[in-house]
């Protein structure tokens, strides 16, 4: 980023003291931010692109479950986008990755997991980046709450439906 432009974000993310000084720099936040944005964009990526490879008699319940998260996944993405922007980055993205994987439920949610997991990471991260503005730590912390039950579920779908 140019001067002019991380002078812009810094004037703009002074402003709001009264929600709570951030512990991050301005850059280093919205950098962050769009890490975020890219993980969730890639988890609703994979539940979808998953979805459509199932196979077998429970192929239509778990398509409809996997389709509610990769919901999950978009709305949240939206939610990190418009706090990047009212912060004054630019929510980019060029590319998202779906991992490769084997076709098998045990493949496709050992992946699923795995992202979950990341994003529950790269949501702790921004708490604690967040510091005093309780808006975006809750932001965050919610994020991680609807991925930690992300987890929970494939990780009871992958006990029921492998054994």
């Amino acid at each position: 980023m140019d001067k002019e432009t991380l002078s812009r974000i810094a004037e703009r993310v002074a402003t709001p003291l009264k929600e709570g000084a951030f512990s991050a720099e301005p850059g280093e936040l919205i950098s962050h931010l769009n890490v975020f944005l890219a993980a969730k964009y890639s988890i609703e990526a994979s539940y979808r692109s998953y979805a459509d490879r199932v196979k077998g008699p429970w192929r239509d319940s778990l398509v409809a479950h996997w389709s509610e998260h990769a919901g999950d996944e978009r709305k949240s993405a939206y939610d990190i986008a418009m706090k990047c922007v009212a912060l004054g980055g630019d929510p980019i993205l060029t590319v998202v990755q779906v991992p490769p994987c084997t076709p098998s439920l045990a493949g496709f949610m050992q992946v699923l997991i795995s992202q979950e997991l990341d994003a529950i990471e790269a949501g702790r991260k921004l708490a604690a980046m967040a510091g005093d503005n309780m808006g975006l730590r809750v932001l965050a912390e919610n994020t991680v709450v609807l991925d930690s039950h992300h987890v929970d579920d494939l990780r009871r779908m992958i006990v029921k439906l492998s054994g």
